[in-house]
């Protein structure tokens, strides 16, 4: 193996939605809402490509691995991938086999907001290999879910990577199952005591850390914490 992870509204014309079948008309809606959104309809996930493009930020993947060409790959999808969704409340993944350094699926075209959906084709490749490394995106600039860091463990995932609108890179795993009821419970607490949403699920995964067998860190420039 040739790489090592490093640490941790537009209105239609009446006749013609007469005519479109309701399946139809769901899913124009749905493009032209995509549509608004890349236009910068949503203000608060859009990008600021000039920071994705520069030094510093493609330093983060640097320390994420010590093989240059895995960081280049890394930093290339994150790019294309916060680019793609840029003012979207939409999410784009990668899965990259390790030994390789390729691509082995990707979903790009989600019509579901904040959230992936596997397509046959997409679940059919994962189940052939072990390890693999996730890279996906948050628009609404949050550490990884309950959801992300179940399926790293249930899909036998490696690493996963999360990029977000704002800049931040995490990575995290797991090697045991987690109850989303018990992680909600604990980011209420958190709520409770005063923390916002982003600060809540921070303190609340940091609790998890210390009792389950998950692992998590925030990618810096220089891999400080």
């Amino acid at each position: 193996m040739k790489y090592s992870i490093i640490n941790y509204t537009n209105i239609y014309n009446v006749g013609e939605c007469k005519a479109m079948t309701e399946e139809i008309l769901v899913e124009k809606i749905k493009f032209i809402e995509v549509e608004e959104q890349r236009l910068g309809r949503n203000k608060s996930t859009l990008v600021n490509h000039t920071y994705i493009s520069q030094g510093s930020y493609k330093r983060k993947f640097d320390q994420i691995s010590n093989n240059k060409d895995l960081s280049r790959l890394l930093f290339q999808l994150s790019k294309k991938m916060l680019k793609h969704r840029s003012g979207t409340k939409f999410e784009d993944m990668y899965w990259i086999d390790l030994n390789t350094l390729t691509v082995v699926a990707q979903e790009s075209d989600s019509l579901n907001e904040v959230r992936v959906d596997y397509s046959q084709d997409t679940i059919k490749v994962i189940q052939r290999y072990d390890g693999l490394l996730t890279i996906h995106s948050h628009p609404n600039s949050f550490p990884p879910s309950i959801d992300d860091f179940n399926s790293n463990f249930l899909h036998n995932y490696g690493i996963g990577i999360i990029v977000c609108h704002d800049g931040k890179v995490f990575m995290y795993s797991a090697n045991e199952e987690v109850s989303g009821n018990y992680y909600k419970l604990v980011v209420e607490g958190f709520l409770k005591q005063g923390y916002n949403e982003y600060e809540a699920q921070i303190h609340a995964i940091e609790e998890l850390k210390r009792n389950f067998d998950i692992q998590f860190k925030e990618v810096l420039d220089y891999g400080s914490m």
